[in-house]
C-alpha cells in the first residue's frame, strides 16, 4: 500500500533533541497533522503539541526505563524491558523504532520480547 509507506511524521522532539525520521510509523493519524511530534524521553509517552508536552515532563516521575538496570559503567546503563510486564512502554519503543526501521513490522504484540536498552545518566 502506497499510502502506508509514505513517511507520516516530519519531525519528533525528544528532550533536548529534534529529529527526523526516516519511515512511516502506525502512531494515531492525529499526530501526523502536526509539524512535530513530541515524545517523552523517559516514559515515551507521545504528545502532539509543546503545551501537552511541557504538562507530561512536568508530571513525568520517570527518569529511566521501566525494567531492570542490568549494567553500568560510567555514565552507560543497559536495562532489560520484558514486553509482556512493561506492555505500554514496549508498544512505544516499538513505534519509535518503526520511524527508522523500514522493514520493521511489530508493534502490539511484544509480549513474548525482552528490549534492552542503553541509557546514559
Amino acid at each position: 500500500n502506497v499510502v502506508t509507506r509514505m513517511k507520516n511524521i516530519e519531525l519528533i522532539e525528544m528532550g533536548r533533541h529534534r529529529m527526523r525520521p526516516w519511515y512511516f510509523a502506525p502512531y494515531p493519524e492525529v499526530l501526523t497533522t502536526n509539524p512535530v511530534m513530541y515524545i517523552c524521553e523517559f516514559c515515551l509517552v507521545w504528545s502532539r503539541s509543546p503545551t501537552s508536552y511541557r504538562r507530561h515532563k512536568a508530571k513525568c516521575t520517570w527518569r529511566h526505563p521501566p525494567g531492570n538496570e542490568i549494567y553500568r559503567k560510567g555514565s552507560l546503563s543497559f536495562f532489560e524491558v520484558d514486553g509482556r510486564k512493561n506492555r505500554p512502554y514496549a508498544q512505544n519503543i516499538c513505534l519509535l523504532a518503526k520511524l527508522f526501521l523500514d522493514h520493521k513490522t511489530l508493534y502490539f504484540d511484544t509480549d513474548p520480547f525482552l528490549f534492552y536498552i542503553m541509557t546514559e545518566n
